[in-house]
C-alpha cells in the first residue's frame, strides 16, 4: 500500500456521505489486517501483538458492510521499525474518528451502537499496532 492509498482512505473516511466512510473505515481494516499477518511473520515483531491487530481489524470488518468498490487495496509493506507502522495506526485512529461521528448522525441513529462499537475495535487495534514493534523507531 503506498502513501497515495492512505491519502485516498483518509480522504473518504472525511466524506459527508456515510456509505463512502463506512467503506473507507472497512478497507482500512482489511488493510492494516493484511498487514498484521504478515507482521506475524516478520522476525522483527511481536507475533502475538500483530496477530491481536489482525483479530481487532478482523472483528471491526465484520461489523461493515463491504464497499461498493469490490477491489481488494494491495497488501502493504511497511517501512521498517515502528515508525513505518505509524501511517497504519494513524488510518486506524481516523477511522475510530470518523466511526464515531458518523454514529452522531441522525441518520444513522439506529445503527450508533454498531458504529461506536466498531470505532473501539478501530481505537484498540491502531494501539496494538503500534506496540508489534519494539525498535525505538520514534513511533507515538
Amino acid at each position: 500500500m503506498t502513501q497515495p492509498t492512505i491519502t485516498d482512505l483518509a480522504t473518504a473516511l472525511d466524506a459527508d456521505q456515510g456509505d463512502a466512510v463506512l467503506g473507507a473505515a472497512w478497507d482500512a481494516f482489511d488493510v492494516v489486517g493484511r498487514l498484521a499477518d504478515a507482521l506475524a511473520l516478520d522476525e522483527g515483531s511481536d507475533e502475538m501483538q500483530a496477530m491481536l491487530v489482525g483479530i481487532k481489524c478482523a472483528d471491526g470488518r465484520r461489523l461493515l458492510p463491504p464497499p461498493d468498490n469490490g477491489r481488494p487495496l494491495q497488501t502493504p509493506a511497511a517501512s521498517p521499525g515502528s515508525a513505518g507502522l505509524e501511517p497504519y495506526g494513524e488510518l486506524l485512529r481516523h477511522a475510530d474518528v470518523a466511526l464515531r461521528r458518523l454514529a452522531s448522525v441522525p441518520e444513522y441513529a439506529d445503527d450508533a451502537e454498531q458504529l461506536n462499537l466498531t470505532a473501539g475495535h478501530a481505537a484498540a487495534a491502531a494501539n496494538l499496532l503500534m506496540t508489534v514493534r519494539q525498535d525505538g523507531g520514534g513511533a507515538s
